[in-house]
């Protein structure tokens, strides 16, 4: 298994603390299954948290120099969390983001409240720079979860989707893990990811047991495209595959009857 969304790295956002939690973070993931994670630090114009690329590289080389020293059998590759920004396309020109494991991908973070207005331009200027776009978690931004048929207008901007385990098990409330199933049975979601940041509450420790769920509702072959296949097409930097046809129409129904 590969993630491609985690807070893995020190001192940098609000991951780990230290290094040494970054290990005992790399020690849960390799428990669980994960081969490769991709550390993926928040990275918001006009904030505190605008790492620098090289920091970012530097500090995944020390990371993997220290699992290798602690015979933790996991590889750490350099990303970034892009929060969805008009400035994206002047730090794009100036060389300073990182798409994950440097290829096409650039993952852009879905606001917690609202799209930002003119965001399918914004997509589209990235887009048209030569990249390919994964959103982080859009399930769980509330333009979403309390109208779920706007993810259409997502998928129809030719951008790819990601979702974090753990909506599927309600960590994030009700209407969150609704909204994850929904996307699910629609065939929207293209990846999962954990959205690690640390062994306590966020980590990946739950992402088989949310993997049975997705078994469930979307069938095996599903499953692992959204796990393994297409996180390992991101590597390779491959457009990813979209989910087989599956006939969900009545659940669909049921599930929303709450709205």
């Amino acid at each position: 298994m590969i993630d491609i969304h985690s807070h893995i790295l020190p001192g940098i956002d609000d991951g780990p603390g230290s290094f040494e939690e970054s290990v005992e973070m790399a020690a849960m993931y390799a428990k669980v299954g994960f081969q490769k994670v991709i550390a993926t630090p928040h990275w918001i114009a006009g904030t505190p948290w605008m790492p620098d690329k090289n920091d970012v590289s530097v500090k995944v080389e020390l990371l993997n120099d220290l699992l290798r020293e602690k015979q933790v059998d996991i590889t750490i590759l350099a990303g970034m969390e892009i929060a969805m920004d008009g400035d994206i396309l002047k730090f794009l020109d100036k060389n300073e983001i990182l798409p994950l494991a440097g290829e096409s991908y650039l993952m852009i973070e879905v606001p917690f409240q609202r799209l930002p207005v003119g965001w399918e331009n914004l997509l589209s200027n990235i887009i048209s720079k030569g990249f390919r776009i994964i959103l982080a978690h859009p399930e769980r931004c509330y333009q979403i979860f309390s109208n779920p048929e706007f993810a259409g207008k997502i998928i129809d901007a030719n951008v790819y989707v990601q979702v974090n385990y753990d909506s599927f098990l309600g960590y994030y409330g009700k209407h969150v893990e609704k909204t994850a199933c929904y996307l699910a049975e629609k065939g929207y979601i293209h990846c999962l990811a954990t959205d690690s940041h640390d062994t306590i509450q966020r980590h990946p420790g739950n992402a088989l047991m949310a993997c049975d769920k997705v078994r469930k509702l979307i069938g095996p072959e599903n499953e692992r495209l959204l796990s393994v296949v297409n996180p390992e097409r991101i590597l390779s930097g491959l457009p990813l595959k979209t989910q087989a046809s599956i006939n969900t129409g009545n659940l669909l129904k049921k599930r929303w009857h709450w709205l």
